[in-house]
């Protein structure tokens, strides 16, 4: 494991820690709403991980870095809209499991943008 993977491992594990104690110490609600809230935030953290670590892993091949640059703004765009979702949670007070779609969603199209990145930069080397 290279310096930077331990390093990375090491952040996330600090947040995915903070989160958690965060969410117990602080004065919120325990209700079925947040505890899917958390829920999805610890799974947008462990997502983050991996992609992560996949983006900081040494290329064999240079078309590999327009890939990981894409995947690293994804990764970002992705923490940024599953943290605005849990701000509106509110919204979802009675109906919890529109909030739990939601989430689903936001994972599922997460997950075919990357896919599809995946696809297109090994479109882009095997065409080379």
């Amino acid at each position: 494991m290279s310096r930077g993977t331990l390093t990375t491992v090491g952040v996330f594990s600090i947040a995915f820690v903070v989160v958690i104690i965060g969410f117990f110490l602080l004065d919120i609600e325990r209700v079925a709403l947040n505890y899917w809230a958390l829920a999805s935030l610890l799974f947008s953290i462990a997502v983050s991980l991996v992609t992560t670590v996949v983006v900081i892993e040494p290329k064999r091949q240079k078309d590999a870095t327009v890939f990981a640059g894409g995947l690293s703004s994804t990764v970002w765009i992705y923490q940024l809209v599953v943290i605005v979702s849990i701000f509106f949670t509110g919204m979802f007070k009675d109906h919890v499991m529109r909030f739990v779609f939601l989430q689903i969603a936001i994972n599922a199209l997460f997950f075919i943008i990357v896919m599809v990145m995946a696809n297109a930069a090994g479109q882009c080397t095997t065409a080379t």
